[in-house]
Parts: structure tokens; C-alpha cells; sequence
């Protein structure tokens, strides 16, 4: 649904639209990354990791986005069949090894369902919002990634 208002500002309309399409964020994130370049240059690359089974079907996967020395998980998955059996560690093991190579120093990632498991992996809070989803908590976490040869020496 799409509303119009007119706006203090001679000339300018402000339309609300439902649900916006991809092209219309996908320019708000290029104008904003073009506004901080002025500055602070930006870079940025995503990669996935999917982890199949013998039959070719999805186990797990993993997808991130590397940005300013940092790697953002938005995304983890372990089917049910493959939880408490070493899997979600060898995804998050695996992107850390990959953002590290790149030259990020640092992850984060959001939850409110996993937060025990991240902090098993050494992640820490830096941040929460609560009832977001209502009744729980989302946790912000972080962890300081070793450079490539120091996870090599310690036989990461």
C-alpha cells in the first residue's frame, strides 16, 4: 500500500510503501556506502559456505559479509539431524578461517535463540535488545579473530 503526505519541505513528497522492492533498498545501501567513502572507504565482499550431505542435500550453510575488517554472520543454519555433532562449529570455524585470511580482525553476528552456543566459541555480548522478539532477548556478539598464521601456528 502506498501513502503520500506532503512534507514541510517545498517540493519534496514523502510516500510510504509496503514491503519496498530490492531495487529501492539496494539504492539506499549504494547511496549511504557512497556518502561514507567521502571518508571512510568502503569495501566489501560476501561469500557463503553450504554443507552438504552424501545425497547432495543441505545440512548446513553459513553466509557473511566482510566489510572495514570485519566479518558479519547473517546467517547460520544446521539441520536438525546435524545439530550437537561438531557442525555449526565447523561453519563458524571455517568463515572465521576465511575472514581472517582476508585480513578481518574481528565477527559479529546476532541471535536470540543460539547465544550459549557463540559464547561456547569464545563470542561476547556487546549488546542486547529485549522482547525483540517479544518475550526473549537479541544478543549482539563479537570475537577478536586471530591473523591467518596465528591461527595456523596454533593449528586453527
Amino acid at each position: 500500500m502506498e501513502k503520500t503526505n506532503d512534507t514541510p519541505n517545498a517540493g519534496l513528497r514523502l510516500t510510504h510503501v509496503d514491503d519496498p522492492p530490492p531495487e529501492f533498498r539496494a539504492e539506499l545501501g549504494q547511496r549511504i556506502n557512497a556518502f561514507h567513502a567521502r571518508t571512510v572507504p568502503f569495501t566489501s565482499s560476501r561469500f557463503g559456505l553450504r554443507l552438504t550431505d552424501g545425497a547432495g542435500e543441505l545440512a548446513g550453510g553459513l553466509s557473511g559479509l566482510m566489510s572495514w575488517g570485519w566479518l558479519f554472520i547473517d546467517a547460520v543454519w544446521v539441520r536438525a539431524d546435524q545439530r550437537r555433532r561438531g557442525t555449526g562449529r565447523r561453519l563458524m570455524n571455517a568463515a572465521e578461517r576465511h575472514a581472517a585470511a582476508q585480513g578481518c580482525h574481528g565477527v559479529w553476528l546476532d541471535t536470540f535463540q543460539a547465544r550459549g552456543f557463540y559464547e561456547t566459541l569464545g563470542y561476547e555480548v556487546f549488546g542486547a535488545l529485549n522482547n525483540y522478539p517479544g518475550g526473549q532477548s537479541r544478543y549482539f556478539l563479537r570475537k577478536t579473530l586471530l591473523a591467518a598464521r596465528d591461527q595456523d601456528a596454533a593449528g586453527g
